[in-house]
Formats: structure tokens, sequence, C-alpha cells
């Protein structure tokens, strides 16, 4: 029987939700608005942030609950989470190019490409929204 902490996934998982509304709000929007509007960018940064905090942590508890390969980035948690057929193959490079952002809004977070984060949020959004109800089914599938 596996180990799968599955009230922190849940948890982490609607908190998701939560940051992938408010980036919903933001884009609707427009590029010039958001783009010009300091609290905005902010907003944006922090709820792009706390998602790819998600997919890792989410990640992460799967890939120890079910005894899944180590991973040796952010980017290999995806990928991991790939080979398991936990997301799909189109989904996992979306979702690589969102972790790999990440490095941006943790370590260079004074000088924050803000465009290339709008486009990003733009083109990942679904596929991020999309994040949820894969993990659900996959821990369906797994568990019950």
């Amino acid at each position: 029987m596996y180990d799968v902490n599955t009230k922190r996934i849940d948890q982490v998982l609607e908190h998701m939700s939560r940051m992938l509304d408010l980036l919903d709000k933001l884009s609707e929007r427009g590029a010039k608005e958001v783009l010009a509007d300091k609290v905005a960018v902010a907003a944006m940064e922090r709820a792009l942030h706390l998602s790819i905090e998600g997919i890792v942590d989410v990640g992460n508890a799967l890939i120890d609950g079910f005894i899944m390969r180590d991973p040796g980035s952010y980017s290999d948690i995806v990928e991991i989470l790939r080979d398991e057929q936990v997301i799909t193959d189109e989904q996992a490079l979306i979702l690589t190019r969102v972790t790999d952002f990440r490095k941006h809004l943790v370590n260079d977070y004074t000088s924050v490409p803000i465009n290339e984060m709008y486009s990003l949020v733009e083109e990942a959004t679904s596929a991020i929204r999309q994040f949820e109800p894969q993990v659900r089914a996959f821990l369906k599938k797994e568990l019950f």
C-alpha cells in the first residue's frame, strides 16, 4: 500500500485553483493594462510563483508516495509525472516551460521579464488548470 499525503495534495490543488483564478482575472484585463500596473504585475508574479510551487509540491508528494524515481530538478519532476502518465506529453512540455520560469521568480526576482511572464501566463494557464483533474484521476486510479 502506498503512503500518499492526499490531504496535503488537496490543500495545494485548492490553493493553486485560487491562484489560477487570479491569473485569469489579470489576463482578462489585457497585457497593456496589467503591465502598466505595478500591483497587477506583482500579483501575477506571486500567483504564477505559487502555481509553480504547487506543481512541484504535488509532484513531489506523488513521487514520494508512489515511490517513483528521484527527480534531479524541477523540470525532472514534470518529466517523471509524464513518464508515470499523471500528465500528458503536451502538458509536460508546457509545464516544463512554466517550472523553468521559476528561476526568474525566485533567483532573478529583481529583473523578472514581465512581458515573457505575461505571455507564459496566457499560454500556460489552461494547461496548469488541467493539472488538478489529472492528478485527481491518477490518485483515484491508483488508490481506489
